[in-house]
Order: structure tokens, then sequence, then C-alpha cells
């Protein structure tokens, strides 16, 4: 639940207790925003396009992805590198569109998420990208990129519209449209299938609603948006 104090030993610190107290919030009810509060020495990771505002003590370190995580994040459309924050302070995130903060709880374990999703997450969880491939990317409306993150703490997403939890068990498949695809846990089985031909994806009209599915097969849990942003857009578009 959000409003806790999360605590976690990171592993870098292997001869002592680290408690890590960084306190947070999701503010507002269908558009909201994380509120983040720090104590001296607690620090936390930000998506710098998602930062809304931070206290003036706060200091900010930039954590670079080297050559690889630079490239691909601007193939995916998004930052070149993260925000370190360190406390004491507040500092506040949000998306890009109306909807509700996800967070993720990792214990020891990894979770795959969609490049605009991502908005904070505790200080000892690694972050890296995931090739998704070049079909499931281009043509599914989506990054080429996933973003994965591993470790133990708190991983916070912003979901556009309500986010949908499903807990797929073992064999159990489901398929969701691409566009529709927020998180899902690393032990999930996942490729992409069009589904239907030229006239299909003709009646479907520009959106390209329906063609593209993500193949989910369990273990694990997958969360999804209720609105997607790609099918939002265009059809924003049209409307001009």
């Amino acid at each position: 639940m959000l409003g806790r104090k999360n605590t976690y030993t990171p592993d870098i610190y292997e001869d002592q207790l680290w408690k890590i107290m960084v306190k947070y919030e999701a503010i507002g009810e269908d558009v909201q925003y994380l509120k983040a509060t720090m104590q001296d020495g607690e620090s936390a990771f930000v998506e710098p396009g998602h930062l809304i505002y931070k206290s003036s003590d706060i200091h900010m370190d930039v954590q670079a992805g080297g050559l690889h995580g630079a490239l691909s994040h601007m193939l995916s459309g998004s930052a070149v590198f993260l925000l370190k924050v360190n406390g004491p302070g507040v500092f506040t995130a949000a998306g890009f569109l109306p909807g509700k903060i996800l967070e993720v709880k990792l214990n020891g374990n990894s979770i795959l998420a969609e490049f605009n999703a991502f908005l904070s997450m505790d200080s000892g969880i690694e972050y890296s990208r995931k090739f998704a491939g070049i079909w499931a990317g281009m043509m599914g409306g989506e990054g080429v990129f996933l973003e994965k993150f591993s470790g133990n703490g708190s991983v916070f997403l912003h979901s556009h519209g309500q986010p949908l939890e499903l807990n797929l068990q073992p064999c159990e498949q489901i398929q969701v449209e691409m566009s529709h695809v927020l998180a899902f846990d690393d032990s999930v089985q996942y490729n992409v299938q069009r589904i239907g031909g030229l006239k299909t994806m003709l009646l479907a009209g520009a959106e390209g609603e329906g063609l593209f599915f993500a193949n989910m097969a369990g273990p694990g849990r997958v969360w999804v948006h209720s609105i997607s942003m790609h099918q939002l857009l265009l059809k924003m578009i049209r409307r001009q």
C-alpha cells in the first residue's frame, strides 16, 4: 500500500542492516501524482521527464545508463538518464495522462515495464533495458525497449486510466492488446501476434485497434492500462 515506509537491505551493505525509510504517497483520485518524503541520508531514483517539483535542499545526481542505455532510450523516445535524488526533502512525480499510481514491491524478483510507465523507485533496485524486438515495438505501438527492475524495494509506475492486475497460474494464458500492456513479472513468457490480415487492418482503422496482441503465459503477474495512450493520441489527431 502507498503511504507506507519501506524497509529493505540493499546488497551493497552486506555487513549491516541499512534501513531506507522513504515515505511515498499517492495524492489524488482519478488523476494521481506521487509524493516522496526523504530524511537525511535517504535517496531514490526518478525519471526526469516525470519530475514535477522538489525541495530546494534536495541534491540530485545524474545516473547515465551508458552507451547502450542512451541508445535504447533515444530509440524509445524517453530520457537517456535517471535522476538520483538525495534527501532530506520532498519531490513529486506524475505521468503524462490522467491515471493511477501503481506500486510494485520487489522481493528479490524482477519485472518488465513499458518505457512510458516508470516514475520512481527505491535506490537499491537495479535498472536496465531489455530489447523487446522490432516487431513488438514498432508494430505494437509501444517502445522497442522494455525497462527491467530487479532487487528489493518498490517501483512506482503510472497507469493510464485504471491499472488492472492479473495473476496468471502456470501455463495459464491471456492475450493483451499491445498498447494496453503496463508491466509483468519476468517469469511471464510473452510474444506478439498479429490478429487478422489486410482486411482486418483496413476495417480496424488508423488506430490499428485489436491488431496486435501480446500472448502472455504464466506463472506471474501482469498489469495492464485501461486506457491506451497510443490509441488515444491517434483518435485525438483524427479529430483535428
